[in-house]
């Protein structure tokens, strides 16, 4: 499928507990750019008062048919080689698929669970957006960020600022392997094997999420077997990760799940790219 090593950026104290992060659509291979970059430290601010987050991008040059337990078998292979105890793992949207596809194939690598903006499967209305996204981008069409910006927000009246900001933004690197990750998450569905997480899970959901709708959420909560639900009624997709309590509500989760320091390891280095 694909034999490139995931880029990871960490953020916090060295020595606190290990939290992976995994990032959502249009995530890049490596490091976040512009606008997702300072998104992205946002979202990261609240854990990164208690632990050291090491946020990882999607897959690089990941090929057409890789099916979601693929493209977690890859993040299993980076967490067996940097971590030598189980570590937290908080994804977000996309990345909260692959966290939970991550859970129930590996569970031995995962203390703990942060799912955000996400669900065991897509929503219906999701699933079509990302279809579309994905037809985008097979067409080098600069309206695919645009398209899928609009669904994610969900905010009629800032659409004509949406789509303005989304038209001066770089196209993704790499739009080949990231139609690639879209489409293994259209079959993506992990409802029937959620028992076989044994990390304890915090889900973190929005009232008005247009790709994992509350319906799905809480029918993934109940399947966990220790799983607690946070649902921001008014809030749309993109905005569960930036509620003002967001970083409070997984920070607090994630303290009460932290292994003791006794118990932990020290990480182990990334070996040296070219």
């Amino acid at each position: 499928m694909t034999g490139t090593a995931l880029p990871i950026v960490a953020y916090g104290d060295p020595a606190a507990p290990p939290l992976v992060f995994l990032r959502g659509l249009p995530s890049e291979p490596g490091r976040a750019r512009g606008l997702d970059a300072l998104t992205e430290r946002v979202i990261v601010s609240g854990p990164a008062r208690s632990h050291r987050v090491h946020a990882v991008g999607r897959p690089a040059r990941l090929q057409p048919g890789a099916t979601m337990a693929e493209v977690a078998d890859l993040y299993a292979a980076m967490l067996r080689r940097r971590f030598r105890t189980p570590a937290a793992i908080m994804g977000v949207s996309t990345g909260a698929s692959i966290a939970l596809q991550l859970a129930v194939d590996h569970p031995d690598l995962v203390g703990s669970l942060v799912v955000a903006a996400g669900a065991a499967a897509l929503g219906a209305n999701g699933r079509a957006v990302q279809r579309r996204y994905a037809d985008l981008l097979s067409a080098g069409d600069p309206g695919a960020t645009t398209e899928l910006a609009l669904a994610t927000m969900d905010a009629p009246l800032l659409a004509p600022a949406v789509r303005i900001a989304t038209r001066l933004l770089p196209g993704p690197a790499d739009p080949d392997g990231l139609r690639a990750l879209v489409e293994a998450e259209d079959g993506f569905d992990v409802r029937d094997r959620l028992s076989r997480v044994s990390a304890p899970a915090l889900v973190v959901s929005g009232g008005r999420d247009f790709f994992y709708p509350l319906q799905l959420a809480a029918e993934t909560v109940r399947g966990l077997p220790q799983a607690t639900h946070v649902v921001y009624l008014n809030r749309s997709h993109a905005g569960v990760p930036l509620h003002p309590r967001f970083g409070r509500d997984v920070g607090d989760f994630l303290r009460r799940h932290a292994r003791p320091a006794a118990e932990r390891e020290r990480v182990r280095p990334e070996p040296r790219r070219a």
